[in-house]
């Protein structure tokens, strides 16, 4: 079959017709909002001056408690945008003894299970306390709680210097730190969580504690790795790098289904001997207009150099029969566009059900990565509905994250070599639902069969789903849930912090 050759640009605008982003929720959650108007008056002269407190039918709650997942999202009844750490202080501590829930807000990119258990729920905006403050020394910043990452590293490369981050642009530096954190810069500096020096956290009582490695040790050990259970941060202490090398350089393949095999077994070899600066990142995705009847192998090799030093690891995939290659150089920014994690790209579409089941690897299972596209391949078939969903095969280089000692912190999967994760994106649809679930579900379950140890699955927290065995998302080791359900009693006793992945 002759494919056309589309470019990059055309495959981002090919996607968005799936993906069109929607800045107001999609479906509005019924919440029982007869008992919040008294906040007003109860926490309004508390907050500062800055701060402001939204209800149901202002103009800009939709906006502000649009989410990109709609699905299974908390049930708002009032939003206090935070100017300060004492207006978060005063709105938990308002929310705790009122018992009404409450759930932090940076990026909204939070998506689990859990989340809608949060009813009638106080959500506290972080998005003001957005800030990067370089030290004197510039070998450390302090970064505000409500940061994303777009503006952290635009902030950060305009002081030529670099941190590592997650890649959506549109998500908050928090909750992915939280959990761990991956990124491009995780091969030569580790996870995001192993560049917090120090954190300042809101607990459930409304007290502001430090945590670091002198001060509460213990609470600092879990917040990197199962931190969405312990408080709210309103400021880190993070690492930051001099950027000796700003320029990435890249190849996008794309490939026919009939190529995965020899796609997936090059991509094998080449994970053996992955040096530090190379990132390996696929989709399995439809782009009707390069195949209107089957899924594409999108595939880059990512690499933080010059492009000749980069064709060194980009040559071998010539070998397979591409449909088309594009070629690139740019700063971080730019990578987010390339792959469709930039903040107007396909992964920051918001008022979507968005589905993700992840499967943490040592390697890929090459017949087990042919099930998933077969999968995909006949239910964009049968459910078109479900067709601007994409398969991710993460690819990162773990020096950095291996020389961490495993024990040292929360994060479990250190030795994870890939993320996998179905992305099943939708527009709202509640007969489509349970179809996306299974779909979803069968996908994560040809990679568990087939990876290194089928009977204990792996699951990146951040990306979690909700129904993943506790000790998949935080460890098969028994100490580790038991510290974490042990530090819960010391932390937040009566378990107010317990809408993300929770375990207790």
């Amino acid at each position: 079959m002759a494919y056309p050759t589309i470019s990059f640009a055309a495959i981002h605008a090919c996607l968005l017709v799936y993906l069109a982003p929607l800045y107001v929720l999609a479906q509005q959650p019924s919440c029982d909002i007869s008992g919040i108007g008294g906040i007003l008056a109860s926490l309004g002269p508390k907050l500062s001056a800055q701060a402001a407190i939204i209800l149901p039918g202002d103009g800009e709650f939709d906006s502000l408690t649009s989410r990109w997942r709609e699905y299974e999202a908390p049930c708002i009844a009032a939003v206090v945008q935070a100017a300060t750490e004492s207006d978060v202080q005063q709105t938990v501590r308002y929310a705790s003894e009122n018992n009404y829930p409450f759930v932090a807000r940076a990026g909204g990119h939070g998506a689990t299970e859990a989340l809608s258990e949060a009813k009638n729920a106080i959500q506290i905006d972080l998005r003001s306390l957005d800030y990067v403050e370089l030290s004197e020394d510039g070998t450390t910043a302090i970064i505000g709680g409500g940061a994303n990452i777009r503006d952290t590293v635009s902030t950060l490369t305009a002081l030529k210097k670099r941190a590592v981050t997650g890649i959506c642009e549109c998500v908050g530096i928090s909750a992915p730190t939280l959990g761990g954190g991956h990124g491009w810069l995780q091969g030569q500096y580790g996870l995001m969580a192993d560049q917090v020096i120090s954190a300042r956290l809101v607990l459930s009582s409304g007290e502001i504690v430090t945590v670091s490695e002198q001060s509460n040790p213990d609470l600092f050990w879990a917040i990197r790795g199962a931190g969405h259970n312990f408080g709210l941060v309103t400021q880190w202490q993070y690492r930051v790098y001099d950027d000796p090398a700003p320029v990435w350089s890249y190849e996008i393949f794309v490939y026919s289904g009939d190529k995965l095999e020899a796609l997936y077994t090059l991509a094998n070899e080449k994970l053996k001997d992955q040096p530090a600066e190379l990132v390996y990142w696929g989709y399995i995705i439809k782009v009707a207009d390069i195949d209107p009847d089957h899924p594409i192998l999108w595939f880059a090799v990512i690499y933080n150099g010059p492009p000749e030093k980069a064709a060194e690891y980009t040559k071998p995939f010539h070998d397979i029969g591409y449909i088309s290659v594009e070629s690139g150089q740019g700063n971080m920014h730019d990578l987010a566009v390339a792959t469709f994690q930039d903040a107007d790209g396909s992964g920051c579409a918001y008022g979507m059900t968005s589905l993700r089941y992840p499967v943490g690897l040592k390697s890929h299972n090459v017949a087990a990565v042919r099930k998933v596209y077969n999968e995909i391949d006949e239910t964009f078939a049968k459910v078109p509905e479900v067709a601007g969903s994409f398969f991710l095969l993460e690819g990162y280089s773990t020096q950095a994250v291996q020389a961490v000692d495993p024990d040292s912190t929360a994060f479990p999967h250190r030795d994870d070599k890939i993320l996998t994760t179905s992305y099943i994106m939708y527009k709202p649809n509640t007969t489509i639902d349970p179809i996306a679930q299974a779909f979803g579900k069968r996908l994560r379950q040809y990679l568990l069969d087939g990876s290194d140890d089928p009977a204990h699955l792996r699951a990146y927290v951040n990306y979690a789903d909700g129904d993943e065995p506790l000790p998949a998302v935080y460890g098969w080791e028994e100490w580790r849930l038991e510290k974490l359900r042990n530090l819960k009693t010391d932390w937040d006793p009566q378990n107010k912090m317990r809408y993300y992945v929770p375990f207790v």
